[in-house]
């Protein structure tokens, strides 16, 4: 039976309906290692080399005769920071790691984590010891690790950008018992937490707003080479740094 005309094109008159847009997902970026050191190919004509593939070298520098050693440890190495002066001394020896500034190291207010590996006594601990940093705490903002002095207890401290206020995480007991010990900062939201050997500490509440930015190196081993800067004289292992 043939179909009628007058519906044949009803028919053809339909509209076909394109199938609607699928939206691309949203894909939020996850944390990237940023910075990474483990030492164990000691200093190549004066530099470390960087293992993520994202930071720079660390070059050795240092005054009064001072060095990092590069010690062997099984199949690997850490590094060893000059021994403590006497503070009659007319000069110290001193020595630290140091890489240029580079914009992964600053998280603005992203999360951020930095950690390493260190191993000190009560006897070379001085005062408070920087064992990794970028940027200086009366200058902008800074991200940092330290010892402190004199209970000897880790510290994680961010000093905010514009305001300079500073917020510091305290493990739970001292690390200067001369043993490794695995040291962990994180910045996540509102919170700063530190843990040792896996062992939570006291966290800090900091502000949402809280900005990380300079153009300060990144360092390990001591802020710089003021006669009273906080040096740090034990041994470090495994420094890293991770984003987002």
């Amino acid at each position: 039976m043939k179909i009628p005309r007058l519906s044949l094109l009803a028919v053809l008159a339909v509209p076909v309906m394109a199938a609607p847009a699928v939206a691309a997902p949203v894909v939020v970026p996850g944390p990237a290692l940023v910075a990474r050191y483990n030492f164990d190919g000691g200093a190549v004509s004066g530099r470390v080399a960087e293992l993520s593939g994202r930071g720079s070298p660390l070059a050795v520098r240092g005054v009064g005769n001072g060095l990092v050693s590069f010690v062997a440890m099984g199949a690997g190495r850490f590094a060893a920071f000059p021994a403590p002066c006497a503070a009659t001394a007319p000069s110290c020896a001193k020595a630290l790691l140091e890489a240029p500034d580079d914009a992964d190291l600053d998280p603005g207010t992203r999360g951020f984590r930095w950690a390493a590996a260190v191993r000190l006594t009560r006897a070379q601990l001085t005062g408070s010891a920087n064992v990794v940093q970028k940027g200086v705490a009366t200058t902008d903002s800074q991200w940092k690790m330290q010892i402190g002095g004199p209970t000897g207890r880790a510290q994680c401290v961010m000093v905010a950008k514009g305001s300079g206020q500073a917020y510091t995480a305290l493990s739970a007991k001292p690390v200067i018992d001369g043993g490794w010990h695995r040291v962990v900062c994180q910045r996540s939201g509102t919170v700063l937490t530190i843990s040792v050997d896996g062992v939570p500490g006291e966290r800090a509440t900091v502000p949402s707003t809280l900005s990380v930015d300079n153009n300060l190196p990144l360092r390990v081993g001591g802020p710089n080479f003021a006669r009273n800067g906080d040096m740090y004289h034990g041994q470090v292992d495994d420094v890293y740094a991770q984003l987002g």
